[in-house]
């Protein structure tokens, strides 16, 4: 980080991923690039699960996975040696996401709640989930800067997916909040 060509950002984990890709093939660009293929295949593979864990449709995450694989704005983060930070922030983003969704899966299995379900009284395999979620979050936030935002789409998921929140009772509470000024 203290080199004058760095882009002065942490990111130990892919880092760690082209230093194994050096030990194996050294210098020579093929391994690299096939490492990035496999990653995004492997990427489109669990984009296809949460899409379907969300949805529920076979079509929906099948037609979703396909656009996914083969959309031209993943052709840099693929194709580029170093767009491997962004497919591995993909990856974790994607695993964290899907631990949060099977935490509320594995609750709802065990007893219906409408409390936030990974407390203490649900037993060990939702705490699993949670720290699935901490460890995959912080993972992605270790390929790349912009992994943190998946603690966002996990509130928007919870907000609008699972309370059934709609947009225009936001609304009415911050028309609310403004009243009160």
């Amino acid at each position: 980080m203290t080199h004058s060509g760095s882009h002065k950002s942490y990111r130990p984990i892919c880092v760690l991923t082209f230093r194994f890709n050096y030990a194996i093939h050294g210098l020579e660009p093929l391994g690299y690039h096939l490492v990035n293929v496999l990653c995004h295949a492997l990427v489109t593979a669990l984009y296809v699960t949460v899409t379907y864990r969300i949805a529920g449709r076979v079509l929906v995450a099948t037609l979703s996975g396909i656009l996914f694989a083969c959309h031209p704005i993943h052709t840099e983060a693929v194709a580029g040696i170093v767009g491997r930070a962004d497919v591995l922030a993909c990856l974790f983003f994607l695993l964290a996401l899907l631990c949060y969704v099977d935490c509320y899966k594995a609750v709802n299995q065990s007893q219906q709640v409408d409390v936030w379900p990974c407390t203490v009284s649900h037993g060990v395999r939702s705490w699993t989930h949670v720290f699935g979620v901490a460890f995959c979050s912080t993972a992605a936030m270790l390929c790349k800067e912009h992994g943190i935002t998946v603690l966002l789409v996990c509130v928007v998921y919870d907000l609008f997916l699972i309370k059934s929140v709609r947009p225009k009772s936001l609304l009415r509470l911050s028309q609310v909040r403004h009243t009160f000024k």
